[in-house]
């Protein structure tokens, strides 16, 4: 297959970072909880039994468990490597990987060998570094210079906020956010309790089994077997569920809500301007957390469309088939506190430029660039 050449979409691998008991296993079955979700999973615990995977409820398929230390210390990833190219395959549909790493690992060392390791298969959908609200200056942060993991990270979950009284909740959440940007000012800051998260901030439900924004000659064949999720998966959800309500004492009224998403998105015909669209998604602005979408672009006088997705700092590029949707290309834009007025007319400008955007000052060529890099 050339380099160029249209691909099934790629899965997105989100890692969950943060340290020992901060909730990591907590979030990762809150998301595994959502009733549309097809999640493939890999848990990574630090010694020779894998306790973790023993304490995930559902998924797809039993998770992937890679034991004898952290994976980002080990001398031979290709453990890893395979656990995520099986899970990539097509006929699992998933919409997105998630790697629970051990409480040791390092987020900057685990991006960088998910990038090199993808090639079109997959790619790195985000860094979820997991604190504890009531331990972090004393676990993780504790020295004068904030810590390098943020550096890497796309989204920071201030969990176990339950533990904070209500007064000091806001300040607990600004304090770690301040500390945090010092190191990278693009991260988002959320808070939680019981590691609640909407899935739909980090990645999309149900997309692996249904046609996306890529059109219909970029999904898998409908003619293929979808593989089916675990039997129990329901009986074990529902007893999740019931734990986690009992163990909250069944007084939701003093649980701080989870963060809900917000998206924006903004449709356009004829040719976009692939620099302008490349240059927004190097640089989100405030409040996004992931941009995804299609684009129409002229490539040497020929119209082309690319698949584009930007997940704080990462961006990933992949050519696509031509849809038969009204549009010629789209961009959705997932965040919090959204300027809405503000991105749009961004979006606007970047998606509806004329005939001879696509080719301006070597857009394509940006884009061609994004693409090789995962080739």
């Amino acid at each position: 297959m050339s380099a160029t050449a249209p691909r099934r979409p790629a899965v997105p691998v989100i890692l969950l970072t943060g340290f020992l008991g901060a909730g990591k296993t907590s979030l990762l079955n809150h998301l595994l909880r959502h009733p549309d979700a097809r999640i493939g999973v890999v848990v990574n615990d630090f010694g020779d039994l894998n306790i973790d995977a023993g304490l995930v409820v559902g998924q797809v398929d039993e998770p992937f468990s890679i034991s004898g230390g952290c994976i980002c210390c080990l001398s031979d990833d290709t453990s890893l490597e395979d656990a995520l190219t099986a899970l990539a395959k097509p006929h699992l549909r998933l919409d997105a990987i998630i790697v629970e790493a051990s409480g040791f690992a390092e987020p900057l060392t685990l991006a960088r060998m998910v990038t090199r390791m993808g090639h079109h298969r997959f790619h790195l959908g985000g860094v979820i570094d997991v604190v504890d609200a009531t331990m972090h200056a004393s676990t993780v942060d504790t020295q004068s210079a904030p810590p390098m993991r943020y550096a890497a990270t796309t989204l920071v979950l201030v969990n176990k906020l339950d533990q904070v009284p209500d007064a000091e909740r806001e300040g607990t959440i600004d304090a770690i956010r301040s500390r945090v940007h010092l190191r990278n000012p693009r991260v988002i800051v959320v808070g939680t309790s019981f590691g609640r998260l909407d899935p739909a901030l980090i990645f999309d439900p149900g997309s692996g089994a249904i046609r996306g924004l890529d059109g219909p000659g970029t999904g898998p064949d409908s003619s293929e077997p979808i593989q089916a999720e675990l039997p129990i998966r329901e009986l074990i959800r529902q007893a999740y569920a019931e734990a986690a309500a009992q163990s909250q004492g069944g007084d939701e009224a003093e649980v701080p809500a989870h963060t809900h998403a917000q998206s924006l998105t903004v449709t356009a015909h004829g040719y976009a301007d692939a620099n302008s669209v490349l240059d927004l998604l190097e640089d989100l602005p405030a409040g996004v957390y992931r941009v995804k979408g299609t684009i129409r672009v002229k490539d040497r006088g020929r119209s082309r469309r690319f698949g584009v997705q930007a997940v704080g700092p990462n961006v990933y590029v992949s050519s696509t088939l031509p849809h038969e949707e009204t549009w010629d290309s789209a961009l959705v834009v997932i965040g919090e506190s959204l300027d809405e007025v503000r991105l749009r007319t961004e979006l606007d400008r970047a998606l509806s430029t004329g005939e001879d955007a696509g080719e301006r000052a070597g857009g394509v060529e940006r884009l061609r660039h994004y693409l090789r890099l995962h080739s």
